[in-house]
């Protein structure tokens, strides 16, 4: 994906320019082409996005906040490396967060104040993808629909804390997710793992849907703890590149 200069017409009218410096920003750590450990100076973002300084400085303090830069003692700012130790530590957290948000949905559900309607159409799109795309197209698909399937349950649960803790989890984590799409194995499970959680919530059962939410978390974890063993640096993840 080819890089635009930044266009403040093109912005929309709710859309500031600190918010626009954000979503360009993390697009570009997810993506990796601002790599692990790669210098990032206020200098250069200004001449190459063609924004000011105090939105850029917004931007990058909300990315201090996620992790996805940090700033070394010396001032310097650079983007954070992709380490086995945070992914485990993110990966935990989402697992908590998650198993909270089944528990919860399945007593609503329960109550008849949510359905799930939602995401049985997630899952059927998330076979289709497993059993007609191929390749790059069906990867990345996949990703993308289970990335919606859980942010849909989360917001569900009506936790809006809850829902904001795990919008920012979900985007640490991204960096990630090439990682596991090394393992094409791992995959072709995922809409089955959807399906026993979402029998769960519709059982009425939230002890079993919250244990069927941590077990599918922890089986993604498996995947890419598999995977960042197999990497050259034994501490260092480093995104799966074609």
């Amino acid at each position: 994906m080819s890089i635009e200069h930044y266009n403040a017409t093109s912005l929309s009218q709710n859309q500031s320019v600190s918010s626009w410096a954000f979503e360009e920003l993390s697009r570009r750590i997810i993506e990796g082409r601002l790599s692990p450990g790669a210098k990032i100076t206020e200098e250069a973002l200004v001449k190459e996005l063609g924004a000011s300084r105090t939105p850029l400085r917004e931007a990058i303090k909300q990315l201090e906040e996620l992790g996805l830069i940090v700033r070394e003692r010396n001032r310097t700012l650079r983007v954070a490396p992709l380490q086995s130790a945070e992914l485990i530590e993110l990966v935990r957290l989402r697992e908590h967060l998650e198993g909270l948000a089944a528990y919860e949905v399945t007593r609503l559900v329960a109550l008849g104040e949510a359905d799930t309607q939602q995401l049985w159409n997630i899952i059927e799109q998330l076979e289709q993808a497993e059993n007609r795309l191929e390749g790059a197209r069906r990867i990345d698909r996949i990703f993308e629909l289970g990335t919606q399937f859980h942010a849909t349950l989360v917001a569900a649960s009506g936790m809006g804390r809850v829902v904001r803790i795990h919008a920012g989890l979900q985007l640490a984590l991204a960096r990630y997710r090439l990682v596991n799409a090394t393992d094409g194995r791992r995959l072709v499970h995922r809409s089955h793992e959807h399906r026993d959680i979402v029998d769960a919530i519709e059982a009425g059962d939230p002890e079993a849907a919250e244990r069927a939410m941590r077990q599918h978390i922890r089986e993604g974890l498996k995947a890419y703890t598999t995977n960042a063993a197999a990497s050259e640096q034994a501490d260092e993840l480093r995104p799966f590149k074609d």
